[in-house]
């Protein structure tokens, strides 16, 4: 058959469509599951923050190892030195849990007696003394310093009373002064002793008696009323001869020699009750005057001297 032409169809290609049918899918999946993917993974790496607070409320301090210490060789005792002071140290720790720097004041006492009635240093029966610059204390240098070091000497006089004594610590920071730790017992010791004038008789002649008041005053320089012994020796003369011990006579007011109510002077110990009062910051120093005379034998010549002893006893 002529002229007819016959053409083959080719099958279309379907892959591009399918591509884009799977993209479109694809597409549509990961929309519908992002929002919940999303949230899911911001629930693991997104935390939250939670705002925390605390009040720390003020810690009040507290004291130990309060010791009085004594200056013998034990912590018992307490030994005064006639007519001056004696060094008396107070040792303890303070602790603020707040820090030391928290401390407004520190006060430190010694007293006999008790610790309320100590509140103003009196020299006799109390001794007070206050830092109230805690927080420059060597031993607290930082905030993070907890303790305080307590180390403070205290003076005592020489007529302190004797007895029983202890010592307090009183810390105090923002919130006031906390409860005070109180040491054991010392013993401050009574204190018997007393100190003298020489005696002057000036020039006086052989054969004759010395006139005129010749006074040794005696101090008492403890912390007891006192009477005292007395004794002396001959008085030996760089010229030639002596004057017998006995020769010297006492008296607690003036007298003429050989006139009677004197006492001679013996090389033993002899009572003189004396008119002394119990030594105090208010009544210092406690001094009684005796007077003295002497009579001159004959045969002697020059400067003569000797000794006379004073001893201090208890009050007769």
């Amino acid at each position: 058959m002529e002229g007819t032409e016959i053409t083959e169809k080719k099958p279309q290609k379907r892959l591009p469509a399918l591509v884009g049918v799977l993209v479109l899918l694809i597409f549509v999946l990961i929309v519908s599951i992002y929002p919940n993917t999303l949230g899911k993974y911001k629930k693991y790496f997104l935390g939250g923050i939670s705002q925390v607070t605390v009040t720390v409320e003020n810690s009040a301090p507290t004291t130990t190892s309060v010791v009085l210490h004594g200056n013998t060789n034990s912590e018992t005792e307490i030994t005064l030195t006639e007519n001056t002071t004696t060094s008396i140290g107070v040792t303890g720790d303070v602790t603020d849990y707040n820090s030391c720097k928290d401390l407004t004041s520190v006060e430190v006492k010694i007293y006999k007696g008790s610790a309320a009635g100590c509140t103003v240093t009196n020299y006799d029966t109390c001794y007070v003394w206050t830092d109230s610059t805690p927080a420059s204390n060597s031993s607290c240098t930082g905030d993070s310093d907890l303790t305080y070091a307590v180390s403070h000497n205290f003076d005592i006089q020489y007529y302190a009373d004797g007895g029983t004594w202890k010592t307090t610590v009183t810390p105090s920071d923002s919130a006031g002064p906390a409860g005070a730790s109180e040491s054991s017992a010392v013993t401050l010791n009574d204190l018997q002793s007393l100190s003298v004038g020489d005696i002057a008789y000036g020039s006086v002649a052989p054969g004759s008696n010395s006139t005129g008041d010749h006074k040794s005053a005696v101090k008492d320089t403890g912390n007891i009323a006192i009477d005292f012994n007395v004794k002396g020796t001959d008085l030996t003369c760089d010229g030639r001869g002596a004057i017998p011990v006995g020769n010297e006579q006492y008296n607690l007011a003036s007298f003429s020699y050989g006139g009677g109510g004197a006492t001679a002077l013996t090389t033993g110990d002899v009572a003189v009750n004396g008119t002394f009062a119990t030594p105090a910051y208010n009544n210092v120093p406690v001094a009684q005057d005796t007077y003295w005379q002497v009579g001159i034998p004959n045969g002697t010549k020059g400067t003569c001297s000797g000794t006379t002893t004073f001893t201090a006893i208890a009050a007769i």
